[in-house]
C-alpha cells in the first residue's frame, strides 16, 4: 500500500509541474508580445542575454546581465529575417515538436525516430 501511495503522491507531483509550467510559460510569452513592443529574437552568452527588440517600428539591439540592460545600437529593419508569424523561433520549433507529438499519438505510433 506504501508503494502505490508513493506512486500516486509522485505521478500527482509530475501533473502539478507540467501545468504549472505550461501556465508560466503562456503568462511569459503574452508578456513578451505587447502592442508597442515585442521581443524578436533572444540569445544567450553564457549568464549575458542579447535581445532584439521592437518598438512601433524600429529595431534596437539592447544586451542584459546581472549587471542590469544597456542599449547596444539601434537596427536597420531592412536587414533582420523575421518570420511571417513574428513568433520566437524557439516558440516556433516547440509548437512545431507538439504537434508531430500529437499526430504520433493520434496515430497510434510511438514517440522513437
Amino acid at each position: 500500500m506504501e508503494v502505490f501511495s508513493l506512486i500516486i503522491i509522485f505521478a500527482f507531483v509530475l501533473w502539478l509541474s507540467y501545468y504549472s509550467t505550461k501556465f508560466i510559460a503562456r503568462a511569459k510569452i503574452k508578456t513578451l508580445s505587447k502592442n508597442n513592443m515585442k521581443v524578436i529574437e533572444t540569445i544567450s552568452i553564457g549568464f549575458n542575454h542579447i535581445h532584439i527588440i521592437k518598438v512601433n517600428n524600429q529595431y534596437f539591439l539592447i544586451s542584459s546581465s546581472k549587471d542590469g540592460i544597456r542599449f547596444l545600437s539601434e537596427i536597420d529593419g531592412k536587414d533582420l529575417i523575421i518570420d511571417e508569424n513574428n513568433t520566437l523561433a524557439f516558440e516556433k520549433h516547440l509548437k512545431n515538436y507538439f504537434n508531430k507529438t500529437k499526430a504520433q499519438k493520434d496515430k497510434g505510433g510511438n514517440y522513437e525516430k
